[in-house]
């Protein structure tokens, strides 16, 4: 804030020892490597804690506000020590009546943090569950900042975005595709509404939403809007080149899925589509409908284009919920968000022949940039 720094009085504090967990936590940090994620978080905290811990002032006396210590109320708590420990009491550690909740749900897989405080969640809070005897949380994930032209979004600028304002012009569905899809997560992401348009009209628009436009259409034009029954012959005889992408699919989705890595997951599914969209146009059903002799690889075709949607769209659940659901819905399979078991769900052939498929309006109208227009 660039006002001059004052150094205020000396007051009586009482301290957690953490000079005395620096060499527990750097063993924990080594026997579980997967604590401390993005890798340049870890190197960071791991460096801070070899240069030394001191033991951290967890309360304050020159006011009353705040959180009493139990054990002396002239003091209250520092807000570091109360806030982290909400962690637990708010899935109901130290109440008898909700013992059971605080067991299933303690520890946490992942706990995912600005990149700011990561000293905070991989420092401080670690070394106070081990003074507890308490599990620690598997990963802490420190993501990054987003940021608009390289800088940081400030009101003072007028360069920040908000959410209400783009999910206005995105939808909602389209809005965390973006941020899951084309910002990097646990890195700092340089967005703009440029770039969001771009990402919106090639993924969405003219990839994924084009896709269900036109196989819909087709669909409803050549077999009446039922999904056809494809005839033993065509199926040997006309060619899926989705299905090699299909079978490697899932390992490649779940290791990224695993790894935070949502940007090369929706890549991986964004594949999938794009090879739909190509097989539709080397296929070129319009010509196989024109002759007898070819509707059985008609139904071969549209079959494949189908089941191939209904797989993209279980992958896509969850970035697009809303979307995914709606394509289901089209499909006359329920609800996307029901499926439990994705590996199971997503082998090809489960689209039930003779289905009702419905067009619908396009889930994804292209925008022009020229058009849009946020509210002061």
């Amino acid at each position: 804030c660039h006002r001059p720094v004052q150094k205020a009085g000396g007051e009586e504090n009482w301290f957690f020892k953490l000079s005395e967990f620096q060499e527990p936590l750097l063993k924990f940090y080594e026997e579980n490597p997967d604590f401390i994620r993005p890798e340049t978080r870890k190197n960071e905290v791991v460096t801070f804690v070899k240069s030394g811990l001191k033991d951290l002032s967890i309360s304050r006396s020159t006011f009353d506000w705040g959180v009493p210590l139990p054990f002396d109320e002239g003091h209250v708590a520092y807000v570091w020590a109360d806030a982290l420990l909400a962690y637990l009491t708010g899935i109901g550690y130290g109440d008898e009546q909700r013992a059971g909740e605080f067991e299933q749900r303690w520890p946490m897989q992942y706990h995912f943090v600005g990149k700011d405080i990561t000293r905070f969640h991989c420092v401080i809070w670690p070394a106070m569950l081990m003074a507890a005897g308490l599990p620690i949380t598997h990963t802490v994930f420190g993501h990054g900042f987003l940021l608009t032209k390289g800088e940081k979004m400030s009101k003072s600028k007028g360069n920040g975005m908000k959410p209400a304002d783009l999910v206005k012009i995105f939808g909602v569905d389209a809005y965390r595709y973006y941020f899951m899809s084309d910002v990097q997560f646990g890195h700092d992401g340089n967005i703009s509404m440029e770039r969001m348009v771009q990402v919106y009209n090639a993924d969405l628009a003219n990839t994924w939403g084009n896709l269900c436009s036109r196989v819909f259409n087709m669909t409803n034009k050549y077999f009446d809007g039922k999904v056809p029954a494809v005839p033993a012959d065509a199926a040997e005889r006309v060619a899926n080149p989705m299905l090699p992408i299909v079978e490697q699919l899932y390992t490649k989705y779940d290791a990224c899925m695993s790894q935070v890595d949502f940007t090369g997951a929706a890549a991986a599914v964004q594949e999938l589509a794009g090879r739909v969209n190509l097989y539709v146009e080397e296929s070129a059903p319009w010509n196989l409908a024109k002759k007898e002799e070819t509707q059985g690889d008609l139904a071969a075709v549209i079959y494949n284009a189908l089941e191939a949607i209904r797989i993209i769209a279980l992958y896509m659940a969850p970035f697009m919920p809303n979307t995914s659901n709606e394509v289901f819905d089209r499909l006359s399979l329920g609800k996307v968000t029901d499926v439990v078991d994705v590996e199971g769900a997503t082998k090809w052939g489960q689209l039930p022949a003779g289905n009702t498929v419905t067009v619908g309006d396009p889930l994804f109208p292209r925008l022009n940039m020229d058009e849009i227009q946020i509210e002061e």
